[in-house]
């Protein structure tokens, strides 16, 4: 019985090392909470920052987590493009803001008049917002929407949504 046990125990550790996670690697947790210097490095990386906005209980922020951003489209497309980090619309971590004002990821919500989620914040370069989606988008309408930031559809006058249109 105590051989079966540690075999079994050795098994699930050796899993753990061989199976890769089904975290994707553009997300991220920063440690200071210091976008400016998030979107900094990203550019300095070229790529974008990108805010997912969560919060307790969101059923489509689950969903985005468990089926859009482990699929091997968008977790290659946007490892070379972005940089996640998530934040909580009722969360009460210090932050400074991409404008570098300083307040609560509460606030931050605030600011980008984030009431719903799941919402996504795109940052250029300069940490101006490229594009903000609101509510669940499935694999193809999150890879269109990394397409629209990094192509720089965003800078012409081509809304997210005729962009789409165009793709079909």
């Amino acid at each position: 019985m105590k051989f079966r046990f540690s075999a079994y125990v050795a098994l699930v550790l050796l899993l753990g090392l061989v199976m890769p996670s089904a975290h994707a690697e553009f997300r991220v947790e920063s440690l200071d909470n210091d976008y400016p210097g998030e979107i900094q490095s990203a550019a300095e990386e070229g790529k974008n920052l990108v805010l997912f906005f969560h919060q307790a209980g969101c059923p489509y922020c689950d969903k985005m987590r468990a089926r859009v951003l482990p699929s091997k489209k968008i977790y290659d497309y946007f490892n070379q493009h972005f940089v996640m980090i998530e934040s909580n619309i009722r969360g009460n971590l210090d932050v400074v803001m991409h404008d570098g004002t300083q307040g609560t990821e509460r606030d931050l919500a605030k600011k980008l008049r984030v009431r719903a989620t799941p919402v996504f914040v795109f940052f250029d370069e300069h940490g101006e917002v490229a594009l903000r989606t609101t509510g669940f988008l499935d694999v193809e309408q999150f890879y269109l929407a990394g397409k629209y930031v990094t192509d720089g559809v965003y800078k012409s006058k081509k809304s997210f949504f005729r962009f789409v249109q165009d793709q079909q």
